[in-house]
């Protein structure tokens, strides 16, 4: 090592501001991403520059408390945001160098018509990334429920947002009750994109006792909604399987995660009426339903009523002629009825005179007067001729028999028959 006269660090910072100095330009044009940014009085930033997102050169800057003001309000006009951890920018600075605090750059102005390319261009990009993905509308092709009253809220309990939509949830004027969940979740900062996807998350395991999702957040400045033109949230909300309202800032805020969800609501206080007039809607859906059905009973009753009178008109007629042919047949019948009555009568005094007759000759009779009936063999005997000796008769009285044997026979003069005795 050469022998040579060593120098303080104060000496050596001395030599380094006196080259940068000199071989440095007054001024340049330079574009950085806001790493941090602390406001004392003074505007002091962290910049870097990233590949992908690995950092590959870091420095520190400052805006002078008497150009900050005129800087700030310039950049938030012309860009609806405020500068913001996360946003890239293009400045004009000068470098500076101190002997104690070191390299600095020194910002004088920015151009705010950079940052909003820059912003739009992040922008387009996600959305066509998403789009590719079929990511985009898939949130959105999940059917409305007819009845969202369980709902999962991503948000921050402490947020204004979050208690405007629940004032006017429970002070609906219709008394609707709603059953709401809250999924806590950090709605701004450096934190906040990793805080909604795990609240979105957690909100997606518990779908199956929620009818719908919900994502609020009150009004803020832009910067306070960069974290909503996220991918990670875009593609949590495009995954969820309930529908999710997104209620974001103010009306005039459209953000990536608006552009995925089911629905947008212009505020968080619009979020609650979509969700109010949806079961406000299904009611009168019902009452319509209602009112039309009991007009359909109606008619169909009025329509059946004439059918029926109609119905009991024709028969009556068919019933009054079918009685009067009836009545006409009965007549008829009747006097034939009449008139066979007569002849049963007179066949019924034939019939008794021709039973007398016949008593009158009936065997039992004419045994009841003394004669008897003589049988051989079974066969009556008429003529004493048709008997021999030795014949077993059988005698046949009114009361009784008697059995015989023929040991002579007599005949009749009256028959020309041999007498014989018995």
């Amino acid at each position: 090592m050469t022998r040579r006269k060593p120098l303080s660090l104060y000496e050596l910072n001395q030599l380094i501001r006196s080259v940068i100095d000199t071989a440095l330009s007054d001024t340049f044009l330079v574009t950085a991403e806001i790493a941090s940014l602390t406001v004392k009085n003074h505007c002091y930033l962290s910049l870097v520059d990233k590949d992908d997102d690995t950092v590959r050169a870091e420095m520190s800057a400052v805006i002078w408390a008497n150009r900050y003001k005129t800087v700030k309000a310039d950049f938030s006009a012309a860009t609806g945001i405020e500068l913001a951890k996360g946003i890239k920018i293009l400045f004009e600075a000068s470098v500076t160098f101190h002997e104690r605090y070191g390299i600095k750059l020194n910002i004088l102005d920015i151009d705010p018509s950079y940052t909003i390319g820059e912003l739009a261009l992040k922008r387009k990009a996600i959305l066509e990334r998403l789009t590719k993905e079929g990511l985009i509308d898939k949130n959105r092709k999940l059917e409305f429920p007819l009845v969202p009253q369980r709902i999962g809220i991503i948000s921050s309990s402490s947020a204004a947002g979050y208690e405007d939509m629940m004032t006017h949830l429970i002070n609906n004027t219709y008394g609707y009750k709603f059953d709401c969940r809250l999924y806590e979740a950090t709605m701004q900062g450096d934190r906040a994109e990793a805080s909604i996807v795990s609240a979105l998350k957690q909100c997606a395991r518990d779908a199956s006792g929620l009818d719908i999702a919900v994502i609020v957040r009150g009004g803020g400045g832009r910067a306070d909604l960069i974290c909503f033109d996220s991918y990670e949230i875009a593609k949590a909300i495009a995954n969820m399987p309930l529908p999710v309202i997104s209620g974001i800032g103010h009306e005039r805020d459209i953000t990536v995660c608006d552009e995925t969800a089911n629905t947008r609501a212009k505020t968080p206080t619009a979020a609650a009426g979509i969700l109010i007039t949806a079961i406000k809607d299904y009611e009168d859906r019902l009452d319509s339903s209602a009112r039309e059905l009991v007009h359909g009973i109606n008619r169909a009753a009025s329509g059946l009523k004439e059918g029926l009178a109609s119905l009991t008109k024709t028969f009556e007629n068919s019933v009054r002629n079918e009685l009067v042919n009836s009545y006409h047949a009965l007549s008829t019948l009747m006097t034939g009825l009449s008139y066979a009555g007569k002849l049963i009568k007179i066949e019924k005094d034939q019939l008794r005179s021709r039973e007398s007759n016949i008593n009158h000759l009936n065997p039992l009779n004419v045994l009841k007067r003394g004669f008897s009936i003589t049988y051989n063999n079974g066969k009556a005997i008429k003529s004493a001729s048709e008997i021999k000796s030795g014949d077993r008769l059988q005698t046949v009285l009114y009361a009784g028999e008697i059995n015989s044997s023929v040991e002579s026979i007599k005949k009749t003069g009256r028959h020309n028959e041999k007498k014989s005795e018995l």
